[in-house]
């Protein structure tokens, strides 16, 4: 009789300690930096970058203000180059033909003004 009070005991032991290591906190190093992979960063940069291009050839103020935005996003996930050089070529796409398009309109009602 003994020895079954000695299992019971030792099982419900046995019990607490696996739910006490359930329950304990998780130790965390906080001189351990999570490295992000860069394969995000490459595809954010890559799209933003072909949508600067596209923006020269159609829908220049939609892809180019896209293109700038995706950039930054892009320079944020360690993609520098490509953010970059997609916020430039968007930001000139779009700065082009939202001047391009005042020009035009007034042109257009200079027309009808004089």
């Amino acid at each position: 009789m003994a020895d079954k009070d000695h299992n019971q005991s030792f099982s419900q032991d046995h019990k607490d300690e696996e739910f006490a290591a359930e329950v304990a906190p998780v130790r965390v190093n906080p001189e351990r930096k999570e490295v992000e992979p860069t394969t995000s960063g490459a595809v954010i940069g890559y799209t933003a970058l072909a949508l600067a291009v596209l923006s020269f050839f159609t829908y220049p103020a939609m892809f180019g203000i896209i293109a700038v935005i995706l950039g930054f996003f892009a320079m944020s996930r360690d993609a520098r180059t490509t953010g970059r050089l997609a916020i430039i070529l968007g930001g000139i796409a779009a700065v082009l033909a939202i001047v391009f398009r005042v020009a035009v309109i007034s042109a257009i009602l200079s027309l009808f003004y004089r």
